[in-house]
């Protein structure tokens, strides 16, 4: 499915990185006010698009196992949500598995995803202003 220790290796070195203040550049484009994407939320076209981009690119890096690729269209629907759970099943209970991108897997998903559109941990990407993270 998905590589735990290296999803959870990859979680934790983020989050001590956030927390210890590592992870910094420039002025950051985060939004710690991003609304969650997910069954019975707002879901801004712009945000699921970058749930899918990171999702596609984990998965083109094999960084997820198990998980198949979905259509980058910005469109919410079943097979995005059950590749967004299939991710939090993978993280070995870090995650809950309910398809809801909140700020926990946000964070899982621009870590792991394409470094050009979550700015690779900076908080500079264009992902930033629509997915839901910690910093």
């Amino acid at each position: 499915m998905f590589r735990t220790f290296t999803g959870k290796a990859a979680l934790l070195a983020v989050s001590t990185a956030l927390l210890t203040g590592v992870v910094t550049g420039g002025t950051a484009s985060a939004s710690t006010t991003a609304a969650y994407i997910g069954n019975g939320y707002p879901n801004n076209t712009h945000g699921v698009w970058c749930v899918q981009r990171m999702i596609n690119y984990a998965i083109d890096r094999g960084r997820y196992w198990g998980v198949a690729k979905v259509a980058e269209d910005g469109v919410w629907g079943p097979k995005t949500r059950q590749a967004v759970i299939d991710v939090q099943k993978g993280t070995g209970g870090f995650l809950t598995p309910d398809g809801v991108v909140g700020p926990r897997t946000g964070d899982m998903l621009m870590f792991e995803g394409d470094p050009y559109y979550s700015g690779g941990g900076a908080g500079n990407g264009y992902c930033h202003a629509y997915v839901p993270t910690t910093y």
